[in-house]
């Protein structure tokens, strides 16, 4: 009996953390700082939920602002999941010619991401990072690095449908178990 309770507060919770609101677009994080945004083709209406900013701000300072800012649009006492991709995974997570030296993923489990994309030719001591590296230059002005924001929201009926399934899958695994273990075949 208490085995049952705890699984049914459980499966309660996850329902709640599933069902909270969050972000709904890109829209609903802050712009970099210090930054100029981005008009170029791509990186704007071309593409559902991307942004892009141009500024000089690098990896350092713009990952935990943006991991501030998506625990800040969430009821969730915790900070999102990091995860961090080679460089080359950009053309497919944010948009195809993407330029990057740098890919990471903020992620709740079971709910939406965000890619943020860093594009930085030089170190901060003006040493190129690879050989051909050249200036970003927008409206005459010189930056030092490209931010590129790719967000995939879900709806809730599709964490409605994940929650239903992986409770039917663990009630079904347990009453399999039960029937392996007790030899009621």
């Amino acid at each position: 009996m208490i085995l049952k309770i705890t699984f049914a507060v459980l499966a309660y919770l996850f329902l709640v953390y599933l069902l909270l609101p969050g972000p709904e677009s890109i829209n609903d994080f802050p712009s970099l700082p210090n930054s100029l945004k981005s008009t170029e083709e791509g990186d704007t209406i071309q593409i559902p939920n991307i942004a892009a900013y141009f500024s000089y701000e690098y990896r350092e300072s713009v990952i935990p602002y943006y991991l501030a800012s998506y625990k800040k649009n969430t009821l969730f006492p915790f900070y999102p999941f990091r995860l961090n991709h080679p460089p080359e995974f950009a053309y497919s997570a944010i948009k195809d010619q993407t330029r990057s030296t740098y890919l990471e993923e903020l992620f709740y489990p079971f709910r939406d991401s965000i890619f943020i994309n860093g594009f930085e030719p030089y170190y901060k001591d003006g040493t190129p990072k690879f050989e051909g590296a050249t200036n970003i230059v927008v409206e005459d002005i010189f930056f030092n690095t490209k931010t590129t924001l790719r967000f995939y929201p879900s709806t809730i009926w599709a964490r409605l449908v994940v929650w239903l399934g992986i409770i039917t899958s663990i009630i079904l695994l347990w009453n399999i178990t039960k029937k392996i273990v007790f030899n009621k075949i």
